[in-house]
């Protein structure tokens, strides 16, 4: 990651504290739900949802300093291997695997 993204996010967590920063959490999660419900019924705009999925990721990435990047990188990793296995790919490639 970016080296001056990295310093930013651990800015925040000083200044505004732990605890203030994981509360922002709720916020910004529930503004995408929001956004995303609007969008769904036709009266919010896909540059809402999008606001609100950037604000979500850099609360997610303050999150991860927080509670530990590598365990969080490693986890989101064998998530994603796990995903792929479902879907039948590797590497972005689909396999021959049946489709249900």
């Amino acid at each position: 990651m970016d080296a001056d993204k990295v310093i930013i996010y651990r800015q925040a967590l000083d200044q505004y504290g732990f605890t203030a920063q994981k509360e922002m959490v709720f916020e910004e999660t529930g503004e995408l739900q929001n956004a995303l419900a609007k969008f769904i019924r036709g009266r919010g705009t896909q540059k809402a949802v999008i606001t609100e999925l950037a604000d979500v990721s850099i609360m997610v990435e303050q999150m991860a300093r927080l509670f530990g990047q590598e365990d969080f990188a490693a986890e989101k990793e064998r998530k994603l291997n796990r995903l792929a296995r479902r879907l039948g790919t590797t590497n972005g490639n689909k396999s021959n695997r049946k489709k249900r």
